[in-house]
């Protein structure tokens, strides 16, 4: 009810701020379109001789101040522009014509706007039109689909989780392969901080999201993906990955023009794992309370009715008032499949509001957002909410200098859900638990044979009467309801810019950029929770508590001069020196052991110095960079762009140069005219970038806070008086930068007056000295060393077609597709054998010389020369007696199919994602196989011959047995518990059959489907003041094909790092259905 006041109070004062302002009149209005009646969104309206203009909102409508006897001219790329005298007219509609040469303009990596033929690198323009429409709480996931090399991978449907995106592929080993993002010129820090407390290891514990997530989609005017290096290369040792830039709005001259939009939309579970719901707990087919699997009896032939138990012993009293006695026969029938799902999951909703206003007059324009996100996630408890404030203000201080300033505020407020290879995790705890199981008395008091009461115990089914603090296995109830992991961010970024222009030729910027964010994150488990042996502490009590400060400052200095050169050679010159420093600080802490089995959060739960923790982290990192960069133009034809930058930082031991250039030859401007071919252009590019190594790493640190175990009682330093000892990490004076070498080439080509569009790319990038950790000899007296160490490449094609099918009045469809494949290849390590990206996961995803990035490399089953399996005397296969590779989890090619229709006040839009081939290792179902809960292994036959089992009994022919017959190439064989559960085919470790979990990742999914209609009455706008109102229905994800049982194969057990291809027991994703409404005034 809290929630429902809080959100009616924030709707209403949005109306309120809204037709506060809504009293202003307007003095010219007006709505352009194409000839087909299209609107025209971002149109630019302009009066004539001044600097005064608006642009078009969403359905084409403008509204601007003039006098009689001014000009206005309206613009749009593409299309030729329109000169209309202003009268005594207050509504000026009107219809541009398509020209015949289309100069769409892209967004530098420095901000500039530039015309995209004149350009030899390659880059993608995402629709802001489409990022809004998708709904998409994080910017991230609403791009996906939608540009050829651009890959965005959901790692969960965790509410706020984070995104894995790559440009063409993977560009290092155990680094960050996330693209820089630029945000109105300057870095913006958007990096997803590990899990620090709160989890046993970096594949289980909570899906933290993307400091991208920070930014509000609809404050964004403009995004671009720029791929090759030529096109980031004055961002040196940053942009190795490729460079998202991305402008927000800003305000236009004229009358406030406010817009508000809300949403809710309901987010379901998109794939359920199946589940066998025919045979109880236990083994060896017999009923068990305390075996872990579900391969005891067949529930079935149970005798029906209540189970017989024992009422002289202990006994368990849960909150709801049932009793739980100890079990002596087990005769229900009944299971809890669904009531188990049901108590764990819902249907997750999320409800955003978004204000919006901008105006100003010839001097002055502002742009102002308020957004406010509140989400609830399809798992019971989890949350994310988020505001943004958004500022946005320009001022023409005379008529050489401008003075800009972009102020915005996010804080988000999450409580996430622990899951993957974790004994706290949901998803391990819910699909291990047997079918005969109830789920949801998980908590209750415990009473012993002597009357002593246990209160607060946690009751789950490998512990059905709670009489042990040691759970083993979270109950999914107890993770969702007792169990605590909140993160809290405050951010805010001030972006001011000074502009001066002093000639016609001469520009000259000083640009800032601050950058803070404090992120709290508090973690707390109570007494009686699931730990393993690296969480051990949470089975007495734990609360763990992190305070990450980040602090990044950017200055830009810029000179841009344009010049004619001859009559017919121009050129533009920029030269730029810029500035970069970055401070990370964290403090961890921790209490366990508590002394009282409560679930107040705080420090006085236990008070002495044995059962506290601190730890205290910091870096430090500051560059610098000086660039130039020449632009000329050839007869307008042919266009060469180099550019220079020399880096320098604090994690290098000297300077860096990252040149590169790029040539576009548009060759039907005089070799090529025909009515055919409207725009040929040929390209070709090269560049150098790189990869910053990590701070502190050139000399040999000390550590203090460690502890000597080889004793069988630890010895902590701390306990006597504090110390230092080296790290085991041997420091290293030459580290350099990775360097990524990139060429492509490729053509832009459109036909028949601009309707058809063609693109091609072809990309070959070669990277040397990746950092890695790399093993020492024990007799340097160290064990690691970080150095540069290894060496990849990525080569790929890319395609991206548009069509233009029908234009006509009131009746517009086109279609675009996107589609691309890279090849990745480890070429060097320096003598090491793999390295491994997934630590603590059996089946691994590493690097290997000869391999793709990301290969599966974990035991399989022993091949013959022609590939068929080496059996052993029973017809079944053996296992290897090392690691083997068991796939390469990249895909072959993706592509993405975007269709648009409007007809009348209708719009239909449609993005279809497809993933071909890759391999996937769901190890949740490979050990589900071993746990008897999967449906893999629910299967009951009488048998009609003798068969072998793996232990190598032989079960005569007329048994009815629990398996599954198969033929591995020597006969029919039995696979019964012998080969899922004690066996090579379900379980944990390295005595496992690993290529029996090996998927083909193919698939396909309807990201996006939507339907809206548009209100633009005259009616309206005289009875209410609206210019314009829409309504939206959209479907995000609800069709999807894959070929593994009830897991997509997006998920990703090591979250945004470049391990890939894995999961285990990860947190579900998501499928919505989004309603939304958009009121113009």
């Amino acid at each position: 009810m809290n929630k429902i006041r809080c959100n009616t109070r924030i709707t209403i004062s949005l109306f309120l701020i809204l037709f506060a302002v809504v009293a202003q009149a307007q003095s010219i209005t007006g709505n352009v379109t194409d000839e087909s009646g299209v609107p025209l969104p971002g149109a630019n309206v302009i009066i004539e001789g001044t600097s005064t203009g608006v642009s078009t909102d969403f359905d084409g409508n403008f509204q601007i101040q003039a006098e009689a006897g001014q000009v206005l001219q309206f613009s749009f790329i593409g299309y030729t522009s329109q000169s209309v005298p202003v009268g005594d007219q207050d509504v000026i509609n009107i219809s541009l014509e398509p020209s015949n040469e289309l100069e769409e303009v892209v967004v530098t990596a420095l901000g500039f706007t530039e015309s995209r033929d004149k350009q030899g690198s390659t880059s993608s323009i995402v629709s802001t039109q489409a990022v809004g429409r998708s709904g998409e709480p994080t910017i991230a996931n609403a791009l996906s689909g939608k540009a050829a090399g651009l890959s965005v991978v959901r790692t969960s449907g965790d509410p706020g989780a984070g995104s894995r995106i790559r440009i063409r592929g993977a560009n290092t080993i155990l680094g960050s392969s996330d693209p820089l993002i630029i945000v109105d010129g300057s870095p913006l820090n958007s990096a997803t901080t590990k899990i620090v407390n709160g989890g046993s290891s970096s594949s289980g514990a909570v899906s933290f999201g993307s400091r991208l997530n920070d930014i509000n989609p609809a404050d964004i005017a403009s995004l671009q993906v720029l791929k090759g290096a030529s096109a980031a290369a004055l961002w040196g040792s940053r942009a190795a990955n490729g460079v998202i830039v991305i402008t927000t709005k800003e305000g236009q001259s004229g009358k406030a023009k406010i817009s508000f939009t809300s949403s809710y939309s309901f987010d379901e579970i998109s794939e359920r794992v199946p589940r066998q719901s025919v045979w109880g707990q236990g083994k060896g087919g017999k009923f068990s309370t305390s075996a872990r699997e579900s391969w005891g009896d067949y529930i079935p032939d149970r005798a029906g009715g209540a189970d017989t138990v024992d009422t002289s012993g202990g006994f368990f009293t849960s909150e709801s008032g049932n009793i739980y006695y100890p079990i002596t026969q087990k005769n229900s029938q009944q299971t809890y499949i669904e009531e188990n799902f049901n108590a764990a999951f819902q249907t997750g909703t999320v409800w955003q509001n978004d204000l919006t206003m901008s105006g100003g007059n010839e001097k002055n324009t502002y742009f102002f957002s308020l957004s406010n996100l509140q989400q609830e996630g399809i798992i019971r408890e989890s949350t994310y909410n988020r505001t943004n404030i958004r500022f946005n203000y320009n001022a023409k201080l005379n008529d050489w200098m401008n003075l800009s300033n972009k102020i915005a505020y996010a804080f988000t407020d999450s409580n996430l859900t622990q899951g993957n290879s974790n004994v706290g995790g949901i998803q391990l705890g819910h699909l291990r638990t047997p079918a005969d199981f109830d789920n949801r008395d998980y908590i209750g008091i415990y009473t012993d044979a002597s009357g002593q009461e246990f209160p607060r115990r946690h009751r789950a089914y490998r512990r059905y009467l709670g009489n042990n603090e040691n759970p083993i296995y979270n109950n999914p109830l107890w993770t969702t309801n007792e169990q605590l992991s909140l993160n809290q961010v405050n951010r805010i970024t001030v972006t001011p810019q000074l502009t001066i222009k002093p000639t016609d030729w001469l520009q000259l910027i000083a640009r800032g950029n601050v950058d803070f964010a404090d992120d709290r994150r508090t973690f707390f488990f109570p007494r009686g929770s699931a730990g393993s042996s690296i969480t051990i502490n949470r089975r007495v009590g734990e609360y763990l508590e992190d305070e990450i400060a980040t602090r990044e400052n950017n200055f830009d200095f810029i000179g841009r001069g344009e010049f004619e050169l001859t009559d017919a050679i121009d050129l533009t010159a920029t030269l730029g020196w810029s500035l970069n420093d970055r401070k990370y600080n964290r403090s961890s802490g921790s209490v366990s052991n508590f002394l009282v089995n409560v679930t107040k959060v705080t420090t006085s739960l236990n008070s002495s110095r044995e059962a506290s923790s601190f730890e205290n982290v910091k870096s430090f990192v500051k560059s610098n960079r000086g660039y130039a960069i020449l632009n000329f133009g050839v007869s307008d034809e042919l266009f060469v762009n180099l550019t220079g930058a020399v880096e320098a930082s604090s994690t290098m031991s000297d300077s860096f140069f990252y040149p590169a250039a790029d040539v576009a030859w548009n060759f039907t401007n005089t070799v090529l005219q025909s009515d055919f071919l409207s725009f040929g252009k040929l390209r070709a590019s090269y560049g150098i970038v790189g990869v910053q190594p990590a701070a502190h790493r050139f000399e040999t640190l000390a550590e203090g806070g460690f502890s000597y175990s080889t004793y069988s009682d630890p010895l902590l330093i701390d306990s006597f008086g504090g110390g230092f000892r080296l790290d085991n990490n041997l420091g290293n004076p030459n580290l350099k930068p990775e360097m990524k070498t990139e060429w492509e080439l490729g053509t832009d080509l459109r036909f028949f007056d601009n309707n058809l569009t063609f693109s091609f790319t072809y990309y070959n990038n070669q990277i040397e000295d990746i950092l890695l950790n790399v093993s020492l000899s024990p007799s340097s007296g160290f064990s690691t060393q970080y150095g540069n160490f290894g060496a990849m490449e990525n080569k790929g094609y890319e395609i991206d077609l548009g069509l233009n099918i029908i234009q006509k009045t009131d009746l517009f469809l086109n279609a675009s597709l996107n589609w691309s494949k890279n090849e990745n290849l480890v070429t060097d390590l320096y003598g090491t054998e793999v390295v491994n990206m997934s630590v603590g996961a059996s089946v691994q995803s590493v690097a290997r010389v000869g391999y793709p990035l990301g290969t599966l490399w974990g035991t399989g089953s022993q091949r013959n020369p022609d590939g068929s399996f080496d059996l052993d005397e029973n017809g079944f296969p053996q296992i290897t007696s090392s690691f083997t590779v068991l796939g390469d989890p990249n895909p072959d090619w993706r592509a993405g199919l975007g269709i648009n229709l409007n007809y009348k006040k209708f719009a239909l839009n449609m993005v279809v994602e497809h993933s071909q081939g890759g391999d996937f290792s769901p190890r949740t179902l490979h050990v589900l196989n071993a746990f008897g809960t999967s449906t893999a292994t629910e299967n009951r036959e009488t048998l009609t011959q003798d068969l072998v089992n793996y232990a190598g009994n032989t079960i005569p022919a007329g048994t009815t047995i629990r398996g599954n017959i198969t033929d591995f190439g020597a006969g029919n064989v039995l696979l019964d518990e012998t080969w899922y559960r004690t066996g090579i085919g379900g379980g944990f470790g390295d005595n496992q059959a690993y290529n029996f979990s090996i998927y083909d990742a193919t698939w396909t999914k309807v990201r996006e489907l939507s339907l809206s209609y548009t209100l633009d009455s005259p009616n309206l706008k005289s009875s209410t003041g609206l210019d314009s109102v829409r309504f939206t229905v959209t479907g995000r994800n609800l069709i999807y094909i894959n070929n593994i049982p009830g897991i997509d194969p997006e998920v990703n057990q090591y979250g945004t790092g470049n391990a890939i291809g894995l999961d285990y027991f990860t947190n579900p994703q998501t499928q919505s259905t989004l309603l939304g409404v958009t009121f113009n005034f």
